[in-house]
């Protein structure tokens, strides 16, 4: 699993990714009568977050693997199949990768966000697909409200976290009495770039700092790698990069 988020505000939008690959399996319990799964990480250098034509954004969460080898080697390769055809829309480009990902038998039990511009007649406008092979859809993440394109986020994987950050809590304190508590909205509507930016990487470091002190599987972890991508270009706010390692 993992958790990926992307933002988009006016200046532009965020895609980030924490960089754990784990594996699950399942071993028998005492006497063989219980089942429990072992979710073991296996690196923190796994790539999630690709920029293709210097000008689409593309995270992926969910199955880390098909068929042994990292989904990170398919998109880097599904990338360099669609390389001749650099003026596909977003939506296009959504919708080749759910054909792509549709051949795999079986078809493989993960998700995509694909972020970028489209040109209209209010100017460049950002749009962020979500792109769910097994289930065979690709639908706009951040849609128009009333024929505008509002600020937001939209996050996917292990979210548990985040949405009890920002969600309404309600106490529990005693058989049938509860009460609120105070709950502030987020104003994503006067976000800017770095606000959106500092956010995305708020989102996953709590992710990861609260999955270390929880009994569950550690599967957020690993750099943050974060891209940025505005109508006039890209930046990669931070990346990954190969190195020698010092283990």
């Amino acid at each position: 699993m993992s958790l990926v988020i992307s933002l988009y505000v006016r200046e532009g939008i965020v895609m980030a990714s924490d960089s754990r690959l784990t594996i699950n399996s399942e071993e028998p319990g005492p006497e063989g009568k219980n089942i429990y799964t072992l979710a073991a990480t296996m690196t923190d250098t796994n790539n999630k977050t690709f920029l293709a034509f210097n000008r689409i954004g593309i995270s992926t969460f969910g199955q880390a693997a098909i068929q042994g080898i990292p989904v990170a080697g398919f998109i880097d390769s599904f990338i360099h199949q669609i390389d001749q055809t650099p003026n596909l829309s977003v939506e296009q480009f959504s919708r080749k990768l759910l054909e792509y990902f549709r051949k795999f038998d079986p078809i493989p039990d993960i998700g995509f966000h694909v972020g970028g511009y489209e040109n209209s007649n209010q100017g460049p406008i950002p749009q962020i697909f979500r792109v769910v092979p097994l289930l065979n859809s690709y639908e706009l993440a951040n849609p128009p409200q009333d024929g505008q394109y509002i600020q937001g986020a939209s996050w996917d994987g292990e979210g548990d976290i985040l949405a009890r950050l920002i969600q309404p809590v309600t106490h529990q304190q005693g058989p049938g009495q509860s009460h609120e508590l105070p709950h502030f909205q987020i104003p994503w509507q006067i976000f800017t770039l770095q606000d959106a930016i500092d956010f995305a990487v708020y989102a996953i470091r709590t992710t990861i700092d609260s999955i270390r002190f929880q009994p569950r599987p550690k599967t957020v972890g690993g750099p943050i790698d974060v891209l940025v991508i505005k109508p006039d270009g890209t930046q990669w706010i931070a990346k990954k990069e190969l190195s020698i390692s010092n283990n």
